[in-house]
């Protein structure tokens, strides 16, 4: 199994569905170690994290481990990877869902925003390792997270488009910075409760959304666009 395969029946990557429900991941040994990165992370922080701490939580051998990964800073990326193929996996269902509803458009992008807010929302701590510790990582930290947040507005310029807008990728850009930066200032402190780090997530909902509508409206021609239904199947 590689790092992108998904569950049949929910659409997520069982290292994902493992990590929030505390069921284990099933045998494959890569997605074991994974999952057990993930947790320590949400637990703990990377740095507190050891390859001796997650071949024990994973119950597998180092030798096992040097299989998959070359280090545990490998296995960090790799994590990150997966765990972000969650709020993606929610956008791009939620984005099927409201095509030909004829909702306003604001609607529409409430409906999306909140996907992936909620799938931020359903594990924060690890929604905090995820935002903050691959850049602790250099290069290659930096490199899987550009790579990450360009798959996410590669997605809002492809969403646009099937809507009958097409936006630009520098503001798609800047919309999913200005949406994780929200996100962030949610959860890093660790002082938060996890349940109230997830309740401050999905209260940014209306803030998030007014954020799209106006990155929308920016561009669109004719203003106003939270006033009308975007056109189905318009090119």
């Amino acid at each position: 199994m590689t790092v992108s395969a998904h569950t049949a029946d929910s659409g997520e990557h069982p290292v994902v569905v493992a990590i929030r429900t505390g069921a284990a991941p099933g045998g494959d040994h890569r997605d074991r170690l994974i999952a057990a990165m993930g947790e320590l992370l949400a637990e703990q922080g990377y740095a507190s994290v050891t390859v001796t701490g997650i071949v024990s939580r994973a119950r597998v051998s180092k030798r096992t481990f040097y299989q998959h990964f070359s280090d545990r800073e490998e296995c960090l990326l790799a994590t990150y990877r997966v765990v972000a193929e969650s709020p993606l996996h929610r956008i791009a269902e939620a984005a099927t869902a409201v095509v030909g509803t004829g909702l306003p458009v604001r609607e529409e992008i409430a409906v999306v925003t909140g996907a992936y807010l909620s799938a931020m929302a359903e594990h924060p701590l690890l929604t905090r390792a995820m935002l903050t510790e691959p850049g602790s990582t250099g290069a290659a930290g930096l490199a899987a997270r550009r790579e990450v947040m360009g798959r996410f507005a590669d997605g809002l310029v492809a969403l646009s488009q099937t809507r009958g807008r097409a936006l630009a990728v520098g503001l798609a850009q800047a919309l999913v910075g200005g949406i994780n930066e929200l996100v962030l200032s949610a959860v890093e402190s660790a002082e938060v409760p996890a349940p109230e780090m997830a309740a401050a997530i999905l209260a940014l909902g209306d803030t998030v959304t007014d954020l799209a509508v106006a990155v929308l409206d920016a561009q669109s021609p004719e203003g106003s666009s939270t006033q009308n239904s975007l056109p189905d199947g318009s090119a």
